[in-house]
């Protein structure tokens, strides 16, 4: 498994080495190699668990672990896992260190700390599951205990973590 840390508004910390926000393509690439995939815009590495975007210029403004709970990558943020840690606590974190604006778009689904420029995302929320269980029991599908178990873990943990520059989400 890869040390990896995020810091924000600077880059991330792989064994290491920084790779900061702002770096050239060949910059990363000389830190990592050749990517897994490439797109016109981003690079991705690990297996698509962790892309780099890149603006007009070739500079890198925005880091994305893609990996969750279950991912190979498990980086840390402010001295916790990003996707290890429950998704309530690791948003009590973030707030804090924010100090200010908070946009919530989606309802739970994510956050973006407009601030510190990081961003989190999980595809369910509890109450989604809670919703999930009841529509299968109307339908007469009931939900078997390990899908249930399997669908609450998605839903107490973030599945992706992004870094900005700063302003990335203004």
């Amino acid at each position: 498994m890869q040390n990896i840390t995020l810091i924000p508004l600077t880059g991330i910390e792989l064994n290491g080495i920084t790779i900061p926000l702002s770096a050239s393509r060949k910059e990363v690439k000389n830190v990592l190699g050749e990517p897994y995939e490439t797109l016109e815009n981003s690079l991705f590495y690990f297996h698509n668990e962790l892309r780099f975007d890149f603006d007009n210029d070739g500079k890198v403004n925005y880091i994305e672990f893609l990996g969750g709970i279950d991912g190979n990558i498990q980086p840390v943020i402010y001295g916790v896992y990003a996707f290890e840690s429950e998704a309530d606590d690791l948003f009590h974190i973030l707030r804090e260190k924010n100090h200010g604006d908070i946009s919530d778009q989606e309802n739970g689904y994510s956050y973006r700390f407009l601030n510190i420029s990081v961003g989190v995302f999980r595809p369910l929320i509890p109450e989604a599951v809670k919703d999930m269980i009841e529509e299968a029991d109307e339908d007469g599908y009931p939900m078997d205990e390990e899908e249930i178990k399997c669908e609450l873990r998605k839903a107490a943990h973030w599945a992706t973590i992004g870094i900005g520059i700063a302003n990335y989400y203004r």
